[in-house]
């Protein structure tokens, strides 16, 4: 019996895969952007179950984010193994707007993905979606998509991948540099990853922006420094020509070979709402299998787009665990669970678990619309069917003082279900305000409700496609609406006004603008899929 994968086997936000192989073990590194700690690496033994392994940035040495603009940050992580260790080369984008884009790459290792990895070594800024070639003579190459900021006629920004050879005893880029491939006439070639087979060097794209023109280039070489052939079944993998297609923007990936001599291309891949052209589970991480034709890869599939079920390797046994994103934290741990998150800086100073027993405290941050220090903790969509909720202990003194739950794509596109203060009647309040592209509003209406000063609020919010529901409850069992329906779908790639590559998250927030150190207790966070 055949067992199936079904495609996305990363749910939400997982975009820009890279997988590699180690002692029989499947790793995905996948892109976190603003989001602390950074990149995430999933493992698996038969490319059908996978598990969050671990986030291998967690210190500001290796990724200062403060201040760093909505989908800059940690991009396109490139995870390989060779020489008895895990190599990550990864891209730290400060400036993402107008013609230039400043960034740093680095190159860090560890024996092992959950250990504790090197201390980053920079290697440049000329480009970013770095990815690090390892030669079968022993030696390394980085390879980097070139960045040109000139506007004049005839310079192109994506300037081709360029190739330069890098010697991990001197922690150092050497020799010569060199454009080896510019790509198709598809454009914008970037996310290059290459990899040895009978001789050639095959050069692995992504091309077409990041959308729904998105695909994957391959072209081969006896010479890593080419010149390149781009594969007559180009592109490898595209979504266009398929607009029924669940699985839509499919591009940017690379290819992995199983130990029965099986390949599997992983990929970057988006699924549109029932009734909306937008995305807000961001971009996910999918599989297809491969066919070698000739010495070229070629989806094993009726055409170039991805399939939703494709065919796990052989003696894939079938296991009886299942596979549920579905979690209940009570905060027990001296750890908060690793799917939780935080944006752009640590999680220390923000958090305690400690001060009160199975409890986690928030510390009152900046506001939601802030890139500097938002006390947010939050965990990503997987689905747009599922329910949330959270008990908040939060005795405000200021208006300028908010606890609650959000749902959040970036800084200028969120919707919030808070406790507060209402100074004029001296009381608690429970109120909602949305953020839809720096167009703010209070569906309320300025109607609070208004609750004791000594109960604990319990807050649920159910979303249904492009329907977001947001519930109260003062004793947990009986629970109340809390506004009017409100239109889940801003928070998505497609609706987001300037730069949108992450996808909606839902998490507990406390904000102090008035300085005055107040923080939230929550008792719980449960998250379910319908």
């Amino acid at each position: 019996m055949t067992i199936q994968i079904q495609n996305p086997i990363l749910k939400g936000f997982h975009p820009d895969p890279c997988i590699c192989k180690a002692d029989g073990v499947y790793y995905i590194a996948t892109s976190t952007f603003e989001w602390y700690p950074g990149v995430q690496i999933h493992k698996s033994t038969d490319l059908v179950h996978w598990e969050l392994a671990s986030c291998p940035l967690t210190y500001k040495e290796q990724m200062d984010l403060a201040g760093v603009p909505d989908s800059a940050g940690i991009w396109a992580p490139a995870l390989s193994f060779a020489d008895g260790q895990f190599w990550l080369v990864y891209t730290v984008v400060r400036g993402i707007d107008g013609i230039f884009k400043d960034l740093k790459n680095y190159v860090t290792v560890c024996k092992t993905v959950d250990g504790e990895w090197s201390k980053p070594v920079y290697i440049h800024s000329s480009g970013f979606d770095p990815s690090l070639f390892h030669d079968s003579d022993g030696k390394k190459y980085i390879i980097n998509m070139l960045w040109d900021y000139r506007t004049g006629k005839g310079h192109v920004k994506f300037n081709g991948i360029l190739l330069q050879e890098y010697s991990h005893r001197d922690e150092a880029l050497v020799g010569e540099r060199k454009i080896v491939f510019t790509g198709s006439a598809t454009g914008g070639t970037e996310g290059a990853h290459i990899m040895q087979k009978d001789g050639w060097y095959y050069m692995i794209a992504a091309e077409g922006g990041t959308g729904r023109h998105h695909s994957i280039v391959v072209a081969r070489s006896k010479d890593v420094w080419g010149p390149y052939e781009i594969s007559p079944f180009h592109p490898l993998i595209t979504s266009i020509h398929d607009p029924e297609n669940l699985l839509r923007k499919a591009g940017h990936g690379n290819l992995v070979e199983t130990d029965q001599k099986e390949w599997f291309l992983v990929h970057l891949c988006a699924r549109y709402l029932d009734n909306k052209l937008v995305c807000p589970l961001g971009r996910e991480t999918a599989l297809q299998n491969i066919e070698w034709v000739n010495g070229w890869p070629k989806l094993q599939a009726p055409s170039n787009a991805p399939l939703v079920t494709i065919n796990a390797p052989r003696n894939t046994v079938i296991s009886n665990k299942e596979q549920s994103n579905d979690s209940e934290t009570h905060f027990e741990s001296p750890d908060l669970p690793k799917e939780f998150m935080a944006l752009r800086t640590p999680f220390t100073n923000k958090i305690s678990l400690q001060t009160r027993k199975s409890h986690l405290r928030i510390f009152g941050g900046e506001s939601l619309t802030s890139v500097f220090n938002q006390s947010i903790i939050a965990r990503k969509w997987q689905s747009v069917r599922f329910s949330v909720g959270t008990s908040i202990e939060f005795f405000p003194t200021s208006y300028q003082q908010m606890a609650g739950l959000v749902c959040y794509y970036n800084t200028k596109n969120w919707i919030f279900a808070y406790i507060s203060h209402d100074e004029k009647s001296d009381k608690r309040v429970l109120n909602v305000l949305m953020n839809d592209n720096m167009n703010f509003c209070e569906p309320l209406r300025s109607c609070y409700i208004y609750v004791s000063d000594t109960s604990v609020v319990h807050i649920k919010v159910e979303v249904l496609q492009e329907w977001l529901q947001y519930y109260y409850s003062l004793d947990g069992k009986t629970y109340y609406v809390l506004g009017p329906q409100l239109d889940a779908s801003i928070l998505s790639d497609e609706h987001s006004i300037g730069w949108a590559y992450t996808g909606a998250v839902v998490g507990m927030t406390v904000i102090d603008l008035a300085g005055n150190h107040s923080y939230a207790d929550f008792d719980y966070f449960t998250y379910h899929e319908k």
